[in-house]
């Protein structure tokens, strides 16, 4: 009970479709079925007039509950709270609605009934009420995040899977931003880029000596070709070639990766790009 709730119980979308759910459900269960006989319930004759205090009713258990799912979503931008706060705070929100019904009824409808009598009959019927409502929102949405992270798992495996679909051997061809070939080059031998204003800088190894090629384009032009080679971005300014990565190491000033060749500086690791970066370097 003291686990994080899921991601998706935060979302801003999760409770507008919650509430949505629960207005439709409630007008519909309490004056089409009227449970309970709810239709009894006010100190009236007419069901003209139980309709519209049903109405009134329901629209202000929504205005709290409106109420409560904003102060949820900010209190959770902070930190996503347990799931024993969550539960407490469900409690709360259905204490504090039948504390207004009762309190509505007595002051404003003059119910001729005991208000102990009014609260302990409404404390039973609003968790009644919002039971179903929240038990189905709930299992949808649970198994369409669970659908949504199925998804993501599996492009990201597809994604990972490209990555190593070409061989050191192959050669890459880069162009200018024009189109036009400027260098072909045996993947193997490619080092790193590196962003130089509108330019890219090309190091590759030639003859255990690091040589390198300028190229008039930019890191994101090219990130898409040389993905499926390798050669990831793991910086603003940087993309590595993993083939040539003996190792990526944590240090005191951040990231960085190291390569199979004393020829070349280590080169860093953005926090934006590390952790994909090691994630393909480890099934590599």
């Amino acid at each position: 009970m003291l686990k994080k709730i899921p991601e998706y119980l935060a979302k801003k979308s999760t409770n507008l479709n919650l509430l949505v759910f629960v207005f439709i459900f409630s007008m519909v269960f309490v004056n089409v079925y009227t449970p309970f006989e709810f239709s009894t319930w006010f100190n009236s004759k007419s069901d003209t007039l139980n309709f519209l205090y049903s109405t009134c009713t329901i629209l202000g258990g929504m205005v709290v509950l409106i109420i409560s799912r904003i102060v949820m979503y900010y209190v959770n931008k902070r930190e996503l709270i347990s799931m024993l706060s969550y539960v407490l705070w469900l409690a709360a929100e259905i204490l504090i609605i039948v504390m207004l019904y009762t309190l509505v009824n007595k002051i404003l409808l003059h119910d001729q009934r005991d208000a102990y009598i009014i609260f302990r009959r409404t404390l039973l019927f609003v968790p009644a009420m919002l039971a179903i409502p929240y038990l189905v929102s709930y299992l949808f949405l649970g198994l369409r995040s669970k659908d949504a992270t199925i998804n993501k798992l599996m492009e990201e495996g597809h994604t990972a899977g490209q990555t190593l679909q070409h061989t050191v051997d192959d050669t890459i061809t880069f162009n200018d931003e024009n189109g036009k070939p400027r260098l072909t080059i045996k993947s193997g031998s490619i080092l790193y880029l590196g962003a130089n204003d509108n330019y890219v800088n090309v190091y590759y190894l030639d003859n255990d000596k690091v040589g390198y090629s300028i190229i008039r384009n930019n890191l994101k032009a090219l990130e898409k070709q040389l993905t499926s080679y390798g050669i990831i971005r793991c910086h603003r300014s940087y993309m590595i070639n993993l083939h040539r990565v003996k190792l990526i190491s944590r240090e005191n000033d951040g990231i960085y990766a190291t390569f199979d060749s004393n020829a070349v500086s280590k080169i860093p690791l953005s926090k934006s790009y590390s952790e994909e970066v090691m994630r393909i370097f480890s099934e590599m």
